[in-house]
């Protein structure tokens, strides 16, 4: 499972790893990209989510927080009409970005937006401690994170 930020850069349509090319990354400036999450081999986010960065992650948080403390975690993109949905499906967790629907492995997941989070916020240069307390509800909960 693979977390990654991008951001959104000149020409339009064009989007920077934050991950793999930071410095070309940090020269784009803004905070508009979009987040992808990997899966094996399946895309778990379309690719034209484009929205502020902070936002995304930061639904992507609430929705790993409520799906561990209620086996459903529900969010929206901040700027977009798209939804964010991770819902326990006995073994296995459904989960859904804009029109994309996958079932996936709830730790895997819950692991990469976790460590996609911090990638992200490192980057910013800021903190979120909502991650360090996710990851130990996750653990509580029996999820590797």
């Amino acid at each position: 499972m693979i977390a990654e930020s991008f951001v959104a850069a000149d020409p339009p349509g064009q989007l920077i790893s934050i991950q793999r090319d930071p410095e070309r990354a940090a020269a784009a400036g803004g905070t508009r990209g979009s987040v992808q999450l990997r899966y094996h081999s399946l895309q778990l986010v379309p690719v034209d989510l484009i929205d502020g960065l902070p936002g995304i992650w930061a639904a992507l948080l609430d929705v790993a927080g409520s799906f561990l403390a209620e086996g459903r975690g529900q969010g929206r993109y901040p700027g977009l009409d798209a939804e964010i949905v991770l819902e326990s499906t006995g073994g296995t967790a459904k989960f859904t970005a804009g029109k994309v629907r996958h079932i996936v492995d709830a730790g895997e997941l819950i692991g990469a937006i976790l460590g996609g989070a911090a990638a992200y916020h490192r980057f910013a240069g800021s903190a979120e401690p909502r991650i360090a307390e996710l990851r130990g509800q996750a653990l509580a909960a029996g999820i590797s994170a």
